[in-house]
């Protein structure tokens, strides 16, 4: 850093360019936000000191020349470490070729994250498919598990490249207001999903004991508390035990499919025709709705935090590449075993179903009844095999909502905290609406489902625009990972694909049987594309020393994308050096958070 500046005037600055090495700062590095050789970082995260004496703190950003030292105020490094006592060393060693051994030291944060598409929320979607469309959305199951591997691979990405996940970017980059407006959704998606879990794991504990559901949604609200014992035992052991519980559920489901001997011919064309019955529409958007969940976005950036990589300048690149690369392999490894396990679950019941409609006996596809259905075609123990399965995967898929929220929370509002207090928030928040289903008549479950899945659409389209839009900004990702011209299209391309499906299915939820209701159906349009757009057109704060189209719109809607302040602030024109200094020697740019 030129020694011209004062020590208040490099506070000042907005971001702080480290040198090279060289010692004279003329040629910065442009190493991604939150990297150990980053280029650009917050202000409003960092106390900024010269290196003197053998302080502790200095020994995390060795500098050379007269470089500043850079410590984090909150105490933490820069690549902030989500598994501060377990986690898994990946040396690198140069270009060699592929190993399983080493694909076996990234295998664990894909099998966490698959476990949200096989919710019993998605077991139940599955049962519904089967009883609505039979075997003829199989493809488009199998077309959402891709498109979700892709997503998912872009959230590892995010992870493994900058060290931060999601929610920590979405505070850093976009104003406080909406950083907590995000927040606030982001929870209300993950209650949501706890709500049908721990419903889902009433109802299992209900066929194999016959207790009352509200007995067993107590009893799941308190043993989720068994999760802070295992994750004390280390990130690998949990990733086990949460493959276990797949696991358990995939083998239930392939037994009883082996068992209920399947149409192979339709089951084949189900997977490789495209077609969409008549008035399928909706499950068919549903599907998606159902397999692409917002908080696995932020939980997959942040597990991959599990694995420290070699970020040593020589290493730096190559490491990132490969951790890139098995991590993509991983992820599509354990969601192609999620589609395998769906799959299962919708042919077991399109057979069940037929056999029930070809010999006149009524049936009701649901959760609950998903026992009797089986107990009626397979005989009396398929419905136990049922109740495992669903009481494997809706245990394990509280733990990680749990895990989720406690990511969200930290990064949103950089804050600790403590798994119990995580646990205790979440199940004093879900215990209520569970509660209240399972003392209301089971036809409730079908409306709060409904009103799940519309609130989990529309945070997944608030929540994918961040994700894309920061693997395009340079200042995010550096040179050697941002998106090039073909990616950004092809993610602009499944972003409007994604806002499209998940905008019809609000809609598509609104009864539309008056006028009032089609001003209601418009306003809630609007509102929704305008917050989007607002997402979508926001200068990141990494790239506020660049002029924008937005700089040339009149003052009210700079103002609204914090590109003026109330004294007149605006950015300078000369935007050709990485920093203008003002008057003072210190560029100003209002913090709007």
């Amino acid at each position: 850093m030129p020694d011209s500046l004062s020590m208040k005037q490099q506070q000042r600055r907005p971001f702080i360019t480290r040198s090279d090495g060289d010692g004279d700062g003329t040629n910065p590095t442009t190493s991604p936000l939150g990297s150990p050789t980053m280029e650009h970082i917050e202000l409003d995260t960092l106390d900024v000191r010269p290196k003197e004496g053998n302080d502790p703190d200095m020994a995390k950003y060795p500098l050379s020349g007269n470089d500043s030292e850079v410590v984090l105020d909150d105490d933490s490094t820069a690549v902030e470490d989500a598994f501060q006592e377990h986690y898994v060393k990946i040396d690198y060693e140069g270009g060699s070729g592929f190993s399983l051994k080493k694909l076996w030291r990234f295998v664990g944060p894909g099998l966490l994250v698959s476990q949200a598409l096989l919710d019993p929320g998605n077991i139940e979607s599955d049962i519904s498919q089967a009883d609505t469309s039979g075997y003829k959305l199989l493809w488009l199951l199998l077309v959402a598990h891709i498109i979700c591997i892709f997503v998912q691979s872009l959230a590892a990405r995010l992870g493994v490249i900058s060290g931060r996940h999601l929610a920590q970017h979405i505070r850093l980059q976009y104003p406080r207001p909406f950083a907590t407006v995000m927040w606030l959704l982001s929870e209300l998606a993950i209650i949501g999903a706890d709500i049908q879990e721990v419903i889902g794991t009433a109802t299992a504990l209900h066929i194999l004991t016959s207790m009352p559901i509200w007995a067993g949604v107590v009893i799941t609200a308190v043993d989720s508390f068994l999760f802070l014992y295992i994750q004390r035992l280390g990130v690998r052991v949990t990733e086990l035990v949460f493959g276990l519980m797949v696991t358990i559920l995939a083998v239930c489901f392939w037994v009883e499919m082996i068992m209920i001997k399947p149409d192979a011919k339709e089951l084949i064309k189900g997977m490789v025709i495209p077609r969409i019955p008549q008035g399928s529409i909706v499950q068919a958007v549903g599907i998606i709705g159902c397999v692409l969940m917002p908080h696995n976005l932020y939980l997959h950036s942040a597990l991959v935090g599990s694995r420290k990589l070699d970020r040593r300048p020589e290493a730096r690149v190559g490491a990132i590449r490969e951790a890139m690369r098995y991590f993509r392999i991983e992820t599509s490894i354990s969601l192609m075993y999620a589609y395998l396990i769906n799959m299962a679950v919708v042919v077991v019941f399109c057979k069940a179903f037929d056999v029930l409609r070809a010999s006149g006996t009524p049936y009701v596809a649901s959760l609950a009844d998903g026992a009797t259905v089986l107990s009626t075609v397979l005989g009396r123990g398929s419905k136990y095999v049922y109740a495992v399965g669903l009481l494997a995967i809706g245990q394990s898929t509280t733990m990680s909502g749990t895990l989720a929220g406690q990511y969200v929370t930290e990064g949103f509002w950089n804050m600790a905290v403590k798994p119990w207090q995580r646990v205790l928030i979440t199940r004093g928040v879900s215990l209520v609406p569970a509660l209240i289903v399972a003392l209301s008549a089971s036809s409730h479950m079908d409306l709060l489902s409904e009103i799940i899945n519309v609130i989990q659409a529309v945070v997944l389209s608030f929540t994918i625009i961040p994700l894309l839009k920061l693997q395009a900004t340079v200042e995010v990702v550096g040179p050697e990972f941002v998106f090039g011209r073909v990616a950004r299209g092809a993610a602009a391309m499944l972003t409007l694909a994604i806002v499209a499906l998940n905008a019809y299915m609000v809609v598509s939820v609104i009864p539309l049987h008056s006028p009032g209701m089609y001003v209601a159906m418009v306003a809630v349009l609007l509102v929704y594309l305008g917050v989007l757009s607002y997402t979508a057109l926001f200068p990141l704060r990494c790239t506020w020393r660049q002029q924008a189209w937005i700089d040339r719109a009149p003052s009210y809607i700079r103002l609204l994308f914090a590109r003026r302040s109330v004294s007149g602030y605006s950015p300078p024109p000369d935007v050709s050096s990485p920093i203008e200094p003002d008057g003072e020697g210190a560029t100003h740019i209002p913090d709007f958070r």
